[in-house]
């Protein structure tokens, strides 16, 4: 729950080329099915396999003191290597889910300073809560977004792409990605755009939008509902238009999971701070 994470998004790149694997940490874990790209959820079914809570949505476990030291050692590798890692937070859990006990909630901002004050990570925070980032928070971050924290939503259909970016946008203006994983829809970052409310026809550019986000990860789910390659290709081709790197972690090919999958006869493997292509 707390070592190298084998998330592709997580990595950071080398200057050889490759993807150094980044972390995965989870404070607590359990959460609350809210949307359809719950239905499926891992992270519930690996709960119940290894008995963590006892039950998933009504059931909320701390993980143990040692795991919250991770963090610490992490930032100091990297700090003393001179480079970057990512950190996952929550796989198991969201950052914003208002059943969370606050102090656990306030604990892990310490920590998170801590490691901001240390250098060396970049912590990845996906929800699909954004509307309760201002009340969860603290009101320092809202206000001068630190540069090691990244949020992110879950944009699973058009639906929730319409409703959780603009939360996104509206409650959060540090740096932000968005996870349309699973992919249960086509996804019109046109129709987005036009629906947010500091967007409208007079003057309106894709790109114009687009400019507000930093980066986009998709993939398929690793269960039984299906991507379809078109929404794949029309995602990447928005992405590429406005220039936004875009990442495609996983599709499942002839039956089977792919992960780092080509798409057009290479890999989409990009990442915000170097716009780095890995062939």
């Amino acid at each position: 729950m707390g070592e190298n994470s084998k998330i592709v998004w997580t990595g950071n790149v080398l200057p050889d080329g490759t993807i150094e694997a980044g972390y995965t940490f989870n404070p607590w874990i359990g959460c609350v099915k809210i949307s359809p790209a719950c239905e499926n959820c891992y992270a519930a079914d690996l709960a119940h396999f290894h008995k963590w809570v006892k039950k998933w949505g009504g059931d909320y476990r701390r993980t143990v003191p040692s795991n919250w030291k991770k963090p610490l050692l992490w930032a100091k590798k990297a700090r003393a290597r001179g480079i970057v890692k990512k950190v996952f937070c929550l796989s198991l859990g969201d950052f914003f889910d208002k059943n969370i006990p606050q102090v656990w909630r306030d604990n892990l901002i310490d920590l998170i300073r801590l490691t901001g004050e240390i250098g060396g990570l970049e912590w990845l925070i996906l929800t699909k809560r954004p509307e309760n980032i201002p009340d969860m928070f603290p009101e320092e971050w809202l206000n001068n977004p630190p540069k090691f924290i990244r949020i992110g939503v879950t944009a699973e259909n058009q639906e929730m792409a319409e409703s959780r970016i603009h939360k996104l946008l509206d409650n959060w203006v540090g740096k932000n990605f968005i996870s349309i994983e699973p992919m249960l829809s086509d996804i019109d970052f046109v129709k987005v755009a036009y629906s947010y409310k500091s967007f409208g026809a007079d003057g309106f550019t894709l790109s114009g939008f687009m400019r507000m986000i930093d980066w986009v990860v998709c993939g398929c789910e690793n269960g039984p509902r299906d991507t379809e390659i078109e929404w794949v290709r029309n995602l990447r081709d928005q992405c590429v238009e406005s220039s936004v790197p875009f990442l495609l972690k996983q599709l499942k090919i002839d039956g089977q999971l792919v992960h780092n999958p080509e798409l057009d006869g290479r890999q989409w493997l990009e990442f915000p701070e170097t716009r780095e292509v890995i062939l």
